[in-house]
């Protein structure tokens, strides 16, 4: 597939797509996904024992608050039950799935085909790197050029010898403060924006500068900004003014994590997180401000303990009990639809 041939068009991994036919979308997702490399080993005699067992009932009141200190939670290898969950997605009107799990989140194109096959869903890879810890051990030996042209690859292509090609460049992971190799990955990713017309998907650090500083950087290389998207808003920026800011720099403010309320247990920093409900307010907010074009909504559901099968939320919380939310709040039905529909589709339509 030539670059050429991608313009106006959204690439599926069962091929590429009028934009028309994306429908209600999921911008940042993970079907198939391994997150081992968030995996912080607990240091106390019974956590280590909670920390290698497999996710049942008797052992998500633990689990729901140590995110990143259950093995098992942080994979979810099973397409049977991908397939059985996200049909709940389907059921509750979504057409497409961005799926973000890039190289370091155990990215597996030949499932993602079968998974889309089996629920008819659209499904939008991602391509690029994740955070540095997730990184091969010789990654600091990659020329710039090399993480440039293997995205490229990825996109006009597809992923290794598959021919399964993805859609867009994301989610480059950066940490707080950056990693010198995440920062050669995300310089190499916004030459593969330039060289494609595919949309930038960044994953910021843990910390309120962080996504000002990535913008900032982007800005300073040359990256469209109107076709980058900052993950996490719900997580990474928490002050109104810096979101404000941000917004007025073009890019695609995605709270991503509907679903997760209450604070986000981490080794490293313990962050204050929305309820739902704040969340709506800020999307409010953004609306009020003039960004409604701007805005995009997900769960990024990468945890065993998401998934209705273990009690979780699900892919279809936002459809099921979020919109209904929005509606109570005074957002309009057309508001919703430019959120779940007509921004997705702008995103991810390449140049």
């Amino acid at each position: 597939m030539g670059i050429a041939e991608l313009s106006g068009k959204i690439q599926t991994v069962l091929g590429v797509i009028d934009p028309d036919e994306v429908g209600m979308t999921l911008p940042h997702e993970h079907l198939i996904c391994d997150g081992s490399a968030w995996f912080n080993e607990p240091s106390r005699a019974f956590e280590k024992e909670m920390a290698h067992q497999p996710v049942c009932v008797e052992n998500l009141w633990w689990i729901r608050y140590h995110w990143f200190q259950n093995l098992d939670d942080l994979q979810l290898l099973d397409e049977k039950e991908t397939i059985r969950e996200v049909e709940r997605f389907k059921a509750a009107g979504g057409r497409s799935i961005v799926e973000m799990s890039n190289t370091g989140l155990g990215r597996n194109p030949e499932a993602l085909v079968r998974i889309s096959q089996a629920t008819g869903l659209n499904i939008i890879m991602g391509s690029g790197y994740y955070f540095a810890a997730s990184m091969p051990a010789d990654f600091h030996r990659f020329a710039e050029e090399e993480i440039t042209n293997e995205i490229v690859r990825d996109i006009t292509l597809g992923v290794d010898h598959t021919g399964i090609r993805a859609g867009l460049i994301g989610e480059i992971g950066c940490s707080w403060p950056l990693d010198p190799r995440e920062k050669k990955s995300l310089k190499a990713a916004v030459r593969a924006q330039q060289l494609t017309g595919a949309n930038l998907n960044v994953h910021p650090g843990q910390d309120e500068e962080a996504a000002m500083e990535i913008v900032q950087l982007l800005e300073e290389w040359g990256a469209d900004l109107t076709r980058t998207t900052i993950d996490h808003v719900d997580r990474a920026v928490r002050v109104p003014e810096n979101r404000i800011e941000l917004a007025r720099k073009g890019v695609f403010l995605e709270y991503d994590l509907f679903g997760r309320e209450g604070y986000y247990p981490r080794h490293v920093r313990l962050i204050d997180l929305p309820t739902d409900h704040q969340r709506i307010n800020e999307v409010i907010e953004l609306i009020d401000a003039g960004f409604l074009n701007q805005i995009l909504v997900s769960q990024d559901i990468w945890n065993k303990h998401q998934r209705v099968a273990y009690g979780g939320w699900g892919y279809d919380h936002i459809s099921r009990n979020t919109v209904p939310a929005m509606l109570a709040k005074g957002m309009t039905r057309d508001q919703i639809q430019t959120i779940m529909v007509e921004n997705p589709k702008k995103a991810l339509t390449f140049l």
